[in-house]
């Protein structure tokens, strides 16, 4: 019972959005509905994972969560409801919109395009490419060996990896309805030096999104949708195993010796086991960031108050990670209060992120159903990148920063200033979103 309070308090911090927003068209939250089964449900209900620690950790790590879940859900509603009252959602709606996609198509050629190039010229200039690498994982985090290798081409690498990642649903839906040759092999190029970097996540992301956009244009397409994405987080889970037996690369294997099937898959997802074992650690001192680790991600550079760096050194802020074969610790909002303002941030931190979650859920809602499928992927790429940032304040990041100007910039192609739009129409999730087409 008390690993199923657990698991639902984890759960419930990245399925919020569902209060608020209980729709087809809330895409990001059906993917996280994913990665909850694999990082939360299976570990957390099919394996021993409470039992590496003492019985007290695994209780304020109950607390906290639970804590912070209560709070989050309670400011997504909050912000739900303050949105309609005060009709933010008008406000937003009020834009004009152009049923030309052509300016969207260029935009998105001229930023793709150079920065697929550009991830070519960096793999170039560093020397090595992670899944090819003698050593793939800490090439995968540009650890050891690696290390300087990275800095060589690190600017150029972090901005074209950030726009590219975004990107690859638009330029698939685009170069699907548009059946466009060119724009087809530009998304299969930008998937391509994405993936072989090993990063899974980004990699999967990407297809996912632009999977759940086109069953969102159809009223049934939940059916298959919802069950593909519960089926391919756990073969994410072990996409580097299977990487490891198709290349014969034992490092690639290493960490997948287990006993179960269920701990099988876990060992690719350790996100309770490394919060717990962080926990365990961050309560045997002061180690609070107050608020340090909010801003710290901006700064470049392994900087001591950055949130993937100090997740690695909270009880030694300042220590080598160069050997550290990780890229820092997935904790959830409201460990992340706690870990910068104790029991007040637990409360207060995933309050307000839920609180500005539910305003721009609120906008999505209302707005969506008066796009297109192209508009509407739009719209959804920016919540999914200024309006993330916005809902994770506690983990700014500088590597953020080109993924939302590109997604403002091609949003903006979609505005227009000779005719208003009209906000007659069917209510948020009405029927009208299956007639959403690509014009």
């Amino acid at each position: 019972m008390l690993s199923f309070v657990i698991v639902l308090a984890l759960s419930a911090q990245l399925l919020a959005p569902y209060l608020v927003w209980p729709n087809r068209w809330n895409i990001p939250t059906h993917i996280a509905a994913g990665f909850c089964v694999t990082a939360y449900v299976i570990p957390g209900l099919f394996t021993d994972v409470w039992e590496q620690v003492p019985t007290s950790t695994d209780t304020i790590f109950l607390q906290i969560n639970l804590i912070g879940a209560l709070a989050l859900c309670i400011g997504v509603v909050v912000g739900g409801g303050l949105a309609r009252r005060y009709n933010f959602d008008g406000k937003w709606v009020a834009a004009r919109f152009s049923s030309n996609s052509t300016l969207l198509i260029r935009r998105v050629v001229i930023v793709v395009t150079p920065c697929v190039i550009g991830m070519c010229v960096a793999y170039w200039i560093m020397g090595f490419i992670p899944m090819f690498a003698e050593d793939p994982f800490s090439a995968k985090q540009f650890k050891g060996m690696y290390r300087d290798m990275y800095y060589r081409a690190a600017y150029l690498f972090r901005f074209c990896f950030s726009i590219i990642q975004f990107s690859i649903p638009l330029l698939l839906i685009i170069g699907l309805y548009k059946r466009s040759i060119y724009l087809i092999t530009l998304a299969a190029a930008a998937f391509i030096v994405i993936f072989i970097s090993l990063a899974r996540g980004a990699t999967a992301t990407g297809v996912l999104f632009f999977l759940g956009v086109l069953a969102a244009n159809k009223r049934a397409g939940l059916r298959w949708y919802i069950p593909l994405v519960l089926l391919i987080f756990p073969f994410g889970s072990v996409f580097y195993y299977v990487l490891g037996q198709v290349m014969e690369v034992e490092a690639l294997r290493s960490g997948y010796v287990s006993e179960s099937f269920s701990e099988f898959i876990s060992a690719g997802a350790p996100d309770i086991l490394d919060q717990l074992t962080w926990l365990h650690g961050f309560v045997q001192g002061d180690y609070f960031s107050w608020g340090r680790t909010i801003y710290g991600g901006l700064i470049p550079g392994n900087y001591p108050w950055n949130p993937s760096v100090w997740s690695l050194t909270y009880n030694d802020v300042g220590a080598d990670i160069s050997e550290s074969v990780s890229g820092g610790l997935r904790l959830t909002t409201a460990e992340w209060g706690y870990a910068n303002f104790g029991w007040l941030g637990v409360v207060v931190i995933p309050l307000l992120s839920g609180l500005m979650n539910g305003v721009m859920l609120q906008r999505l809602k209302t707005l969506l159903p008066r796009l297109t499928v192209l508009q509407a992927t739009c719209a959804l790429l920016v919540y999914g990148t200024l309006g993330n940032q916005i809902v994770q304040f506690y983990f700014l990041s500088i590597h953020n920063i080109p993924a939302i100007v590109a997604a403002l910039y091609f949003w903006k192609a979609n505005l227009r200033h000779d005719q208003p739009l009209q906000l007659a129409g069917p209510a948020a999730g009405g029927s009208s979103k299956a007639d959403i087409q690509l014009r």
